[in-house]
Order: C-alpha cells, then sequence, then structure tokens
C-alpha cells in the first residue's frame, strides 16, 4: 500500500513515522513545501520526501493520501489533488474542525474517490517534523467521519491503519465533531491565550511573571505557547461553535464572580471537582492496582519516547563523527556523563547502582549505532 502524507508536521510527520515503524510494508511519501523538504528528510519519516509541486508523480498511484494541512488550507489542497486522484482512492484529513472540510470534499472529490474526515487527538507542545513522535498516537482517540454513502470497505481498511498505529477509532457525525471540540480543545485555548494576556498586562509594572508563575499557572496557560497559524485556521472553520462555547464560559464566569462568596457555592465547587476528578484516575487519592498500571503504562510510553529521541540525536552525530573522520568512543567524555548522571540520578533518589547500568546499556548501543553509520 503506497500512503502519501501532505503536510508533513508534528501530526503528519508523526503519522508517517508511525506508519513506517508498524507497518513496514508500507511505502509512505511525505510531500511538503520544498524549503521544509531538508527537515523532513533529516527526521527520517518517509520512505520518499518530495513538495506540493510532485502531485502528479505520486498521487495517481497512492492508495490513501492524508492531508495533513492546516485546516484552512485543506480544501484548496483538496481541490490540487482533484485532478491526479484515481479511482478506489481513500482520501482523509487530520484537521481538528469538520464540517467546512466535509462539505468541501463533498464538492471536490471525483467521482469513484472516498474522502473520510480524520482528526487525530493528539498533539505535543513542540511543533513541526522535529517533534514527530510514533507514539503520538498511541492510546489516543482518533475521530473518522464518514458520509452516509461512504462504502464500508473504503471506512474499515482506514480504521484499520487507525488501529495499527495505536489509536482508538471514533466514529461522529461531524456536527457534533463541531459544537464537542469547540468546547473541550478550542475554548481551552483560547482561555489560556486569555489568562496569558491578563497576566502579562498585571505584570508589566513589577516583571516579576517568569520568577514567581506557580505550576498551577503554567499548567493552564501551556496552550497558549501554540501555533497561532493554525489556530487563525480552526477560528475560521468553527466560528460558530467556539461562539457558543464562549458564551457558554462566560456565562459560568459570570456566575462564579458573583455567586462564589454565596452559600450556593461550596455545592457547586465539589460537584465541579468531582466531575474532574472521575475523569482521570491519577487524580485519585486512591488508585486501584489497575490505574497505578495503567499509569505505569502511559509513563513507559514517555520514557521510550525519550530514548527514541536519544537515539535519533545519536544516530546524527555518529553522522558528523564519520563526517569529521572522528572516533565512534570518546571516553573523557563517557567518564565525565557518567558521573553528572549518577549525580541527576541521586538527586531524583533513583539507586546509584540502577543509574550505573542503564546508562552502561544507554552508551553501548550508542556507540553500536554510530558504529554502523560509519560502516
Amino acid at each position: 500500500m503506497k500512503i502519501t502524507i501532505i503536510g508533513c508536521g508534528l501530526i503528519g510527520g508523526s503519522l508517517a513515522l508511525a506508519l513506517k515503524r508498524r507497518r513496514p510494508e508500507h511505502f509512505i511519501v511525505c510531500l511538503d513545501l520544498p524549503e521544509r523538504a531538508p527537515a523532513i528528510l533529516e527526521a527520517e519519516v518517509a520512505d520518499v520526501v518530495g513538495s506540493t509541486d510532485d502531485f502528479a508523480a505520486h498521487i495517481p498511484d497512492s492508495d490513501i493520501v492524508v492531508v495533513a494541512t492546516p485546516v484552512q488550507f485543506v480544501p484548496d489542497t483538496l481541490a490540487a489533488l482533484k485532478p491526479f486522484l484515481k479511482e478506489n482512492t481513500i482520501v482523509t484529513d487530520a484537521g481538528s474542525t469538520k464540517n467546512k472540510i466535509m462539505a468541501a470534499a463533498r464538492e471536490l472529490m471525483p467521482p469513484g474517490v472516498h474522502f473520510i474526515g480524520g482528526h487525530p487527538m493528539a498533539g505535543a507542545e513542540r511543533s513541526g517534523v522535529e517533534a514527530a513522535d510514533p507514539l503520538l498516537f498511541s492510546e489516543r482517540v482518533y475521530i473518522l467521519c464518514p458520509y452516509q454513502d461512504t462504502p464500508p470497505s473504503a471506512f474499515l481498511t482506514l480504521m484499520e491503519l487507525v488501529e495499527s498505529i495505536g489509536a482508538i477509532a471514533v466514529t461522529i457525525d461531524p456536527d457534533e465533531h463541531d459544537r464537542i471540540l469547540a468546547m473541550v480543545s478550542h475554548l481551552p485555548h483560547f482561555i489560556a491565550v486569555a489568562l496569558m494576556h491578563a497576566a502579562m498586562s498585571g505584570d508589566a509594572g513589577h516583571g516579576m511573571l517568569k520568577k514567581m508563575a506557580g505550576r498551577g499557572f503554567l499548567d493552564m496557560t501551556r496552550l497558549s505557547a501554540s501555533n497561532y497559524v493554525m489556530w487563525k485556521g480552526i477560528m475560521a472553520t468553527n466560528a460558530e461553535a467556539i461562539s457558543e462555547a464562549m458564551n457558554g464560559f462566560s456565562s459560568s464566569l459570570a456566575f462564579i464572580t458573583k455567586e462564589m462568596m454565596e452559600s450556593g457555592a461550596e455545592k457547586v465547587w465539589e460537584e465541579v471537582a468531582k466531575q474532574r476528578r472521575a475523569m482521570t484516575p491519577d487524580s485519585r487519592i486512591r488508585p486501584r492496582k489497575q490505574d497505578l498500571r495503567m499509569a505505569i503504562d502511559r509513563q513507559d510510553k514517555q520514557l521510550m519516547s525519550v530514548l527514541a529521541r536519544r537515539f535519533d540525536a545519536v544516530r546524527k552525530i555518529g553522522k558528523l563523527k564519520a563526517r569529521q573522520t572522528a572516533p565512534v568512543v570518546d571516553a573523557d567524555r563517557e567518564k565525565r556523563m557518567m558521573v553528572e548522571r549518577c549525580d541527576w540520578g541521586k538527586s531524583l533518589g533513583l539507586p546509584e547502582e540502577m543509574t550505573k547500568e542503564l546508562f552502561d546499556v544507554v552508551l553501548k548501543h550508542s556507540s553500536r549505532l554510530q558504529e554502523r553509520g560509519q560502516d
């Protein structure tokens, strides 16, 4: 199966990398703007990297085409794809709004081409293909929006692909998707931006925000670091639902402002707290064994992702050493690293013996990777 991904940022790059690692029998092509090609090539997420000028070379023989551009560019990209799409090709997108995209796709797709709206509910603070993570979609909801007349065979093919990267496929109506996402995804971003803007305005006189911001503030404003271009498109394609969500939030904020010191405030607070605690097993005071195991699974996944990024950096350093004819092993640096890592581990309460064993293994495999790169 040949899968062509158009737009190779965090989502497109992570999808390409996940498919390459989990479905190596598939042939993965990434197409993006010409100036982004060097970063995509360096990230090694696809079998072939090209530009958006290469549609004629790759789209006609693609079985699945994924449009992973910002949402405002999806309709134009679909229009550009139209002349090159063959019958029975499956086309999907990765945008976080669905209604307008699916309406445009209905008009733009040639007969026999099957468009199915898609939205992976995954992301990260970092952006771009440099942040690509093959585990980004693991155990995350991946929304699919087929039309009523979408052939079951096309829908099942895409669902199997989604599940093969570890995601959980969920089918939902595009209108319902946009209303739900306006509340649980889009509104929190705007609240984070508003909170950060208010804090910056209040900080103008004393300039202590960076030094005194607590964990709660940092957690709540994390989303405000996101890319404006992406969110400009979301605002443009889901304005009505976002406006409704904002109005609802304004009413709640007004209620809290007026009633928080009144007699009924405790009941409201406790209801909210109870509902929020029920949304994640990690926040329970005494998690059950299964909850703890789920937490360990998530932490192990994060550990594996960090190791994968470390070894990607090791490979790149190995290539530089090869060009400079430098030795693979730097014994002095490894000794310094081991002392430093043991010190780090001690400060975190980790046994020194375990830290040494861990980094003995990491350094051994790092050297092997670099030696292979110089063969």
